[in-house]
């Protein structure tokens, strides 16, 4: 009866711990700068909490007003050491600063190695700026969900971090040129089939027509000649793109990611 008890009361004390535990971790989505409504805070929380469940992270967006001055990387690197340590495969945040109009994906030293600062951050970046950009918070929170999702999956399956240049096939690229060229060939001689006006020559001449021109008259007349040079303008740069670049970086040994301005 005494063990059972003892037993019983071990096993409620470890229940109201993980309940507690559960209860002071930092929330998946925290709103401080009013950019959801209700409904699109729900919707972003479930997708953030489906990711965070099937991959064992802890996946965060977090909206400021302000950084009261603090560089956007220093202050999501802050926020993954204090708040989002509990991660077991990494912990990842996205951070929003409005008053700077800031973004950055800070990553902790286990997440970096699934998401790398090289190819993985500008996977995300390519995901969710447009629509931040276009002030879509609720769209852009919910691509950086679903990207995530895609990088932590192909990580899983292939036990390295997302790399473009792995889903290039040399063989599938023989093979399409090889067909197209084919098909080529194939159309051309059917558009030639077609024409009933084209037949062989047996000598060049042939195509010939010694009715169809008549010289009457040659001369060349050279009066001068100006030559002027100028010279080729510098392409200048005008590329709009510069805030789609990962201009804020502040990894570390123990911080991943990157960031901007939006």
């Amino acid at each position: 009866m005494w063990k059972w008890l003892k037993r019983t009361v071990l096993v409620a004390v470890v229940v109201l711990i993980q309940t507690a535990a559960a209860a002071a971790a930092a929330p998946s989505l925290v709103d401080n700068a009013h950019l959801l409504s209700a409904d699109e805070a729900a919707s972003l929380t479930a997708s953030l909490q489906d990711v965070e469940g099937r991959y064992g992270v802890r996946l965060a967006v977090v909206t400021v007003p302000t950084t009261k001055g603090v560089k956007a990387g220093d202050y999501a690197n802050k926020l993954l050491d204090t708040q989002y340590t509990d991660g077991k495969n990494g912990s990842m945040v996205l951070l929003l600063a409005m008053d700077r109009r800031d973004w950055y994906v800070a990553t902790d030293k286990v997440m970096k190695r699934r998401i790398s600062n090289k190819k993985g951050i500008p996977y995300l970046k390519d995901a969710f700026l447009p629509d931040l950009k276009k002030g879509h918070y609720a769209q852009a929170f919910t691509k950086y969900s679903q990207a995530s999702d895609k990088l932590l999956a192909y990580y899983a399956e292939k036990g390295k971090p997302y790399d473009p240049a792995d889903t290039f096939s040399p063989l599938a690229l023989a093979i399409a040129v090889v067909l197209a060229m084919g098909g080529g060939l194939l159309f051309r001689s059917y558009l030639i089939g077609r024409m009933s006006n084209v037949r062989k020559a047996a000598a060049a001449d042939e195509y010939l027509d010694t009715d169809s021109f008549h010289l009457t008259d040659q001369s060349d007349t050279f009066v001068y000649f100006t030559v002027q040079r100028i010279a080729k303008p510098k392409v200048q740069d005008t590329d709009d793109s510069g805030d789609f670049e990962i201009t804020d970086d502040c990894s570390d040994d123990d911080h991943g990611g990157g960031g901007g301005s939006f």
